[in-house]
């Protein structure tokens, strides 16, 4: 169940594509701090697997690493946008400050996933 009033064509209006990567995360946001797993990354946000529950609009300041396109951890603010309880429990975060190094190193990862991830 989507916990959002976005439609279900959201996935058909992301600006940028989103690839398959599991990495881990830390996410931290009003002195609390937990661990999560993306299940999706783009340029432009991430899903991230957890069993928190938190609000649509929080802000959250993001950490991770994806060893494949850098050596460096990401740093990223970012907004949780939706809710889903349905298949797996998660936060759907949009980044709303990251760097432009960062977010160029994130598209370069989803336009090259094929070689990068052994797809191709």
């Amino acid at each position: 169940m989507l916990e959002t009033g976005m439609g279900e064509d959201f996935a058909e209006r992301r600006a940028h594509p989103r690839i398959p990567i599991s990495v881990r995360v830390r996410v931290q946001y009003t002195g609390q701090e937990f661990s999560a797993q993306s299940v999706n990354l783009s340029a432009g946000g991430v899903f991230l697997e957890t069993d928190r529950r938190l609000p649509v609009g929080t802000r959250i300041h993001l950490v991770f690493t994806v060893p494949i396109i850098a050596k460096y951890p990401i740093r990223a603010e970012g907004e949780v946008v939706w809710l889903d309880s349905a298949g797996r429990s998660g936060l759907a975060v949009r980044f709303v400050d990251i760097s432009d190094d960062d977010r160029a190193l994130l598209a370069e990862l989803a336009e090259k996933s094929d070689s990068l991830l052994g797809e191709g």
